[in-house]
């Protein structure tokens, strides 16, 4: 999946029992929806993603209603964000994961944004080769993302341990 110069896009919908985010990533010809999250946490997950990316300038606010928020992310942190979704997926400790990415961001971690940008595409190399499901309307396997995420999580933990950042 080559998108070329991407643009990268995260929604936050209501639904009618919860919330519901949407990572996408496009180009001026087409948008793919590349994850989906839902569940009780998924507006505390949006607000701490949205409010440490305008802290660093990184995003714009493209529609705000009460049903429905999108903002545009800065190209450089796009797949961070997206390394991001699959990290915090299932976590039971958001407000944990919340303060890494915070730190993240901040510089505190060098080298491991690179890595978060790898971890997506390793996840859309990964999702081509699995059997869809006609319908999901997502690009990301879940099972890969199920996977991918327990491996970040791991991966977070040894390297905050080693830098002695937790």
């Amino acid at each position: 999946m080559s998108f070329g110069n991407p643009t990268y896009y995260i929604i936050l919908r209501r639904r009618p029992r919860n919330w519901e985010i949407l990572y996408n990533i496009g180009s001026e010809n087409s948008i793919t929806t590349v994850l989906r999250l839902n569940g009780k946490n998924a507006d505390r997950v949006f607000k701490c993603i949205v409010d440490n990316l305008a802290r660093q300038g990184a995003i714009i606010p493209l529609k705000v209603s009460d049903n429905e928020q999108v903002y545009s992310i800065r190209e450089d942190l796009g797949p961070v964000v997206g390394a991001y979704l699959i990290l915090i997926r299932r976590a039971r400790n958001i407000e944990k994961w919340g303060e890494f990415f915070r730190k993240l961001l901040d510089g505190h971690f060098v080298g491991v944004a690179k890595v978060f940008s790898t971890f997506l595409e390793l996840a859309i190399e990964l999702s081509r080769s699995m059997p869809t499901k006609s319908g999901k309307g997502y690009t990301l396997s879940p099972v890969v993302v199920d996977a991918l995420s327990t491996a970040l999580k791991r991966f977070v933990d040894k390297v905050a341990k080693s830098m002695r950042i937790e």
